[in-house]
């Protein structure tokens, strides 16, 4: 099953969706910030105590990421991942449930 397969079967306005979206945008944010340092990602992944492999696998989505992975290629990068409080308007009209 592809991608859009997937989010098609679990529906728009799910936990899981809004999951997968909050990892795709840290993820983008990540590899970004990677570009921008001008960093390979055997450079990140030995900063970060990984595999390059493992950056890879995070970097082209083929797998929800760890949240201990996506911690250390953060700090690698000198970034830190922030939990913020939704905006109640924002969950009420999403009308976000379990699929």
């Amino acid at each position: 099953m592809n991608f859009d397969d997937y989010m098609n079967e679990i529906g728009e306005n799910t936990i899981e969706t809004e999951t997968i979206r909050q990892i795709a945008r840290m993820v983008s944010d990540i590899v970004k910030r990677r570009k921008m340092l001008g960093l390979t990602q055997n450079e990140v992944a030995q900063k970060a105590g990984l595999s390059q492999a493992q950056v890879a696998r995070l970097e082209n989505s083929s797998q929800i990421p760890r949240v201990d992975t996506l911690i250390k290629v953060a700090i690698a990068l000198g970034m830190n991942i922030q939990l913020n409080e939704t905006d109640e308007q924002a969950v009420a009209s999403h009308q976000i449930a379990h699929a």
